[in-house]
């Protein structure tokens, strides 16, 4: 009896924090493996992220979160205090200049020389 009243309380408890578990796609900028590898680590190390996976062609970035930890808010400033800009948030200047000379996204030269076409994910802040 005890141990099916302990089994079912710890169903409950499993149940409880997997229903807080989320996942969602959103946009980051960057240009290199560097900004891959930089974009998943500090994911990963941010307390609510549980799994990160960047795709530098699209620039998506797969995101596995505790929505009792993060939210979708926080994770797009999280990723601009960093130096990267999302969909819904702009780095700051002085964030974006810690990024590495390679790694600047807003510069059009720069995006050019990774062999990409395309253009910076908020138009206002591209570098000629």
């Amino acid at each position: 009896m005890k141990l099916n009243i302990l089994l079912s309380l710890l169903f409950l408890f499993s149940v409880k924090s997997i229903s807080q578990t989320k996942s969602t796609v959103i946009i980051v900028d960057g240009v290199c493996m560097m900004c891959e590898n930089r974009i998943e680590k500090k994911a990963i190390e941010k307390k609510g992220i549980k799994l990160a996976d960047w795709n530098l062609e699209n620039r998506t970035l797969k995101l596995v979160y505790n929505e009792k930890h993060i939210s979708v808010d926080e994770i797009h400033k999280f990723f601009a205090s960093i130096g990267h800009d999302t969909k819904k948030e702009i780095a700051s200047d002085d964030a974006y200049s810690l990024l590495d000379p390679c790694c600047k996204y807003r510069d059009l030269q720069v995006i050019r020389d990774h062999g990409l076409d395309r253009e910076p994910i908020n138009h206002s802040n591209k570098k000629e």
